[in-house]
């Protein structure tokens, strides 16, 4: 049941945060070059520099609605000292600006996100969070509210990728080639 739990609370966190506002048309090949292009540079300026009172003083005072971590760091990083250095960063990757490095920042990480969760969607898992959906149903130890999150969480993670709009579908599509690219960014960012 715990693992369920911690399951679900996961899903509800990554679901209940994807929504991020798209700009007309999918990513193309060159966005996601671009963004990949900027990603050791910044790894090296976040080294470099500590952000982290920024970020504490960002997180306390907004709201982070929506998933946009790109969006959310571009705000971190306005009030520091390194914006100048960061700016330089991206248009050196290809960007012309900061907003649209973050806006398509934001749309990459969803599509990885929502593929990376579809490759864990085997039959085994949505068998098991169906089961964990009845356990959820039956637990007297959860309010109402709670079951109720939870069951809607479960329910579109299984369901997921059948309600997507047609430009995450694209960006997605547009995304799996690079996909193992940014897996070895990813982890080399760690």
């Amino acid at each position: 049941m715990k693992k369920i739990i911690a399951l679900t609370l996961g899903i509800i966190f990554s679901l209940n945060n994807m929504t991020v506002a798209q700009a007309g048309s999918p990513l193309s090949g060159n966005d996601i070059q671009h963004f990949m292009n900027a990603m050791k540079p910044l790894q090296k300026l976040g080294k470099k520099h500590n952000f982290e009172e920024n970020s504490q003083a960002f997180t306390a005072g907004s709201n982070m609605n929506g998933f946009s971590p790109m969006t959310n760091s571009l705000e971190i990083i306005k009030s520091h000292e390194a914006y100048g250095e960061f700016k330089k960063i991206i248009r050196g990757a290809g960007f012309s600006n900061a907003d649209e490095w973050a806006s398509t920042g934001d749309r990459i990480m969803k599509a990885y996100m929502s593929l990376k969760m579809n490759e864990q969607m085997t039959p085994e898992k949505i068998l098991e969070m169906q089961k964990g959906i009845e356990e959820v149903k039956n637990n007297e130890y959860l309010s109402p509210e709670m079951k109720k999150q939870i069951l809607n969480s479960l329910g579109m993670a299984i369901s997921m990728g059948g309600n997507m709009s047609e430009e995450d579908k694209a960006d997605r599509q547009t995304l799996k080639p690079y996909l193992a690219k940014l897996d070895r960014l990813f982890e080399e960012a760690k």
